[in-house]
């Protein structure tokens, strides 16, 4: 299967994945990286090779928590969530 005019094999996309550290995470979602394994446990996040993540899928949630800042939502769910009372 080839994909653009660029004659580009389909499987070789799916190795182009970009991958980011827990570092990288943590800064890009703005918390810290005992927070970033904390959203892997909850399965908000999936570590993909060892303790990388998918850089598409800590955009997407980096867009989410940075709407929840804007509107002054994420303090509120930051404060239940470290209470235990949000799952």
């Amino acid at each position: 299967m080839w994909h653009s005019s660029r004659q580009v094999p389909a499987q070789k996309l799916i190795m182009l994945q970009q991958l980011l550290s827990i570092t990288q995470t943590a800064e890009r979602l703005r918390v810290r990286p005992d927070y970033v394994r904390e959203l892997v446990k909850k399965k908000r996040l999936t570590f993909i090779h060892g303790e990388q993540l998918d850089a598409v899928q800590v955009e997407k949630l980096a867009k989410l928590m940075d709407k929840l800042r804007n509107n002054g939502i994420a303090t509120l769910v930051q404060i239940v969530d470290e209470k235990g009372d949000l799952e």
